[in-house]
């Protein structure tokens, strides 16, 4: 019993001793929680004039484009060594020659028609000057018309009037034997040869395509046309080239590629139902290259890209693309490298950057790191970016003190 008693009393006071220990242990002095601030990279921007510029992309094709026709019927007698695909003519220049036989017997005869009725004129008008006097001997004062002969008279004019326009379509249908050119340009298709007899008025002979402009339909978004520089608005574009929007054309690219310099010359008159488009037709001088070397040769049928000259904005900023925030806000590092967003006014957005004029101000840090996790104020660590300065933002020089 004693011994069951002393055994409770040693376990008792070491429960007390290990009690008293542990409630007399000095506390570890508290310390506060360490903020730990995330690293992005930013841009210093600054405003500049910046001019906006629409990308496109179309098909080069003629402004002038003929399918040439016969006039009069009759057989190919000879045709210019030059009417074959793929050859260049002038304006003017005879392609065809048709058999003139019967159309200059039909000359002929109209000369004799237009000399006899001028003969009938003659001799009618000298009748009603005999009648006039053979009234005025015989006292009549105040003959009828049919009386002065005047009907006749009026019949032999008309019939002069009717001969003189019989011979000028004669001459017309000879002249229209000769299928000339109407205006410089390259054949592109013939379907005659000599020997063919061209049955009707109308028969195709050929497919002329002119060389001295050429145009691109490039299909523009309404919001694209409100970026170009037109004169007088989307709706009427001023005929001065010199004041119609500048564009680049671009055939292949890197080292073979061939440039070329036009203007937006109008819009079209109505917007695509299905995409939502409206064209831009660009024109531009000697599409084949005739008066150079024929190196920046761009053939009809081309599949080009368009650079577009728009608006000029003043201030602007270009930022990398990295810095949008959905479609219209950024993230600025405010002081004590607190970060928050701030809505900018888009005006252009591409595949690499955008351009922004309401919402920043020169020296504004903004946020090209895009961030999982965020919070306004967060605190962060700017880096310096080692991007390009662009043409309206400049890499930050960050001072390593600043960071926290």
């Amino acid at each position: 019993m004693k011994k069951a008693l002393l055994t409770f009393l040693v376990l008792f006071a070491a429960t007390g001793v290990a009690a008293l220990m542990i409630w007399s242990k000095p506390k570890p002095a508290s310390r506060p929680s360490e903020v730990i601030a995330t690293p992005i990279e930013i841009l210093v921007v600054k405003g500049s004039e910046t001019t906006l510029t629409v990308n496109a992309q179309g098909t080069v094709s003629p402004q002038l484009k003929a399918t040439l026709a016969a006039e009069v019927g009759g057989l190919i007698t000879s045709v210019s060594e030059r009417f074959d695909t793929g050859k260049f003519v002038e304006k003017g220049e005879v392609l065809l020659t048709l058999d003139p036989t019967d159309y200059e017997a039909a000359v002929s005869e109209s000369k004799a028609n237009l000399r006899s009725a001028q003969t009938t004129l003659v001799q009618a008008q000298a009748d009603a000057d005999q009648a006039i006097r053979d009234l005025e001997e015989v006292g009549v004062t105040d003959p009828s018309p049919l009386a002065r002969r005047e009907p006749q008279l009026e019949q032999a004019r008309l019939r002069v009037d009717s001969a003189e326009a019989a011979l000028a379509l004669a001459e017309k249908n000879l002249a229209r034997t000769k299928i000339r050119a109407p205006f410089n340009g390259q054949l592109v298709e013939t379907l005659v040869n000599v020997g063919d007899v061209l049955s009707n008025r109308g028969t195709p002979v050929a497919t002329l395509y002119g060389t001295e402009f050429a145009e691109v339909h490039l299909p523009l978004a309404r919001a694209d046309i409100l970026h170009l520089s037109l004169p007088d608005g989307p709706e009427e574009i001023a005929d001065d080239p010199e004041t119609k929007p500048r564009v680049t054309l671009s055939l292949g690219e890197g080292s073979g590629s061939t440039t070329v310099s036009g203007w937006i010359d109008r819009l079209a008159g109505t917007t695509d139902p299905v995409t939502r488009l409206r064209d831009a037709i660009a024109l531009f001088e000697d599409p084949l290259d005739l008066q150079g070397s024929g190196e920046k040769s761009v053939p009809f049928g081309s599949f080009v890209s368009a650079e577009i000259e728009g608006i000029t904005l003043d201030p602007a900023y270009r930022l990398p693309i990295a810095a949008l925030v959905g479609q219209d806000r950024v993230r600025i590092v405010y002081e004590n490298d607190q970060l928050r967003e701030q809505t900018v006014t888009v005006v252009q957005i591409t595949s690499d950057d955008f351009i922004a004029t309401e919402g920043l101000t020169d020296g504004d840090r903004v946020s090209l790191t895009p961030l999982n996790i965020y919070a306004p104020g967060m605190l962060v660590r700017p880096v310096n970016s080692n991007s390009e300065e662009t043409e309206s933002s400049q890499p930050a020089e960050t001072d390593p003190s600043s960071d926290s």
